[in-house]
């Protein structure tokens, strides 16, 4: 994972309004933009601005189908942060 990429996904992943959002359509059981508003009470603008800068990020896929938008999690951009953050752990040293 290249560094621009690295601060993109850490700065959509700062938001505790798009932790939750990430949370609920993490869960598999909400794939259309409206149901989140019963979880993340905010204006429509904002929950647009808000799942615009997840998609960003590459942490979710969307789609548009007739008037409903559907999102899903991007499951390589995750296994990519994880590889990332297994980097960082520090070796274990055997005695």
């Amino acid at each position: 994972m290249d560094t621009k990429s690295l601060v993109k996904l850490a700065k959509s992943l700062s938001d505790p309004t798009r932790l939750r959002l990430l949370q609920e359509i993490a869960k598999g059981e909400i794939a259309v933009c409206a149901d989140l508003f019963q979880y993340v009470p905010i204006s429509q603008p904002s929950m647009s601005q808000h799942l615009k800068a997840l998609s960003e990020a590459g942490l979710i896929a969307s789609h548009k189908e007739g008037r409903n938008m559907h999102m899903s999690i991007n499951a390589e951009k995750l296994q990519e942060l994880e590889d990332f953050l297994q980097l960082l752990k520090p070796a274990t040293v055997k005695a």
